[in-house]
């Protein structure tokens, strides 16, 4: 194997704008609200909980991590087709966000948690595993370069080789509908500057309102899933099933 053939063969895709798949959830309680996080970290503002999906998982159980760590909710996904989008382009490295280059590090101590101060004690967690984009962005490198496909091992070497390499990614986001089961702050790991919940009604005039600048700009994806002629639909289905939160609406 030469990881030098594969690294430039790695070097001209990344040049182009690759996938970065994301997962992402609109998460409703029994009394119809929906779990928000504020987030200062790259202009955000309130957004569904969201994260990259790692290469040993399913974007279902990517949704379900994101709901403990970013925003401190254990969840019940619901049988309906997840919505797709295609997001923003961004630069940032091959290794970004993947759990092999994660140190732990609790980037927001503290949180205003569905109305209450919480300290935040867990970082986020290292791991073997490294992001589906990165993988899958690798794995073609390889096959282009050698003419045959790479065994997991071999990707995580040459991932480990080039993972500063800068990439032009585009989030590719797929949000599900879930349940409120209960609230598990113990879970998060320092993303989040808020976590509230909020009326639905409220998230469509906020929406509407195209503010672009924090603290009340609304996010992106949040403003398309809002304009759906379906959103409200929606709500209504997965309060049918959630538990009901007794932590107070945000506005």
């Amino acid at each position: 194997m030469s990881i030098q053939s594969v690294a430039r063969g790695l070097g001209r895709l990344a040049s182009e704008t690759q996938i970065r798949p994301v997962s992402g959830l609109i998460i409703v309680d029994g009394r119809g609200r929906v779990a928000m996080a504020y987030q200062e970290y790259a202009n955000q503002g309130w957004c569904f909980p969201k994260g990259g999906i790692d290469h040993t998982e399913t974007s279902a159980e990517a949704a379900v991590r994101e709901a403990r760590e970013e925003i401190g909710l254990e969840v019940e996904l619901l049988a309906m087709e997840p919505l797709s989008f295609t997001g923003r382009a961004f630069h940032d490295s091959l290794g970004f966000g993947s759990p092999r280059v994660a140190r732990s590090v609790i980037h927001k101590p503290v949180c205003r948690y569905f109305g209450e101060r919480h300290e935040v004690t867990k970082g986020e967690s290292p791991g073997d595993s490294i992001s589906k984009g990165a993988y899958d962005l690798i794995f073609r490198a390889w096959t282009v370069e050698l003419g045959f496909k790479p065994s997991e091992p071999e990707v995580l070497e040459v991932f480990d080789a080039t993972r500063s390499m800068l990439v032009t990614w585009l989030q590719s986001p797929t949000y599900h509908l879930a349940a409120f089961r209960s609230h598990v702050p113990h879970e998060m790991t320092g993303e989040t500057d808020e976590a509230a919940w909020v009326n639905p009604l409220e998230i469509i005039k906020r929406a509407s309102e195209g503010v672009m600048t924090l603290p009340q700009k609304m996010h992106g994806d949040v403003v398309r899933v809002a304009a759906m002629s379906g959103f409200m639909k929606m709500i209504e289905m997965a309060a049918a099933s959630a538990q009901s939160s007794d932590r107070p609406d945000l506005w």
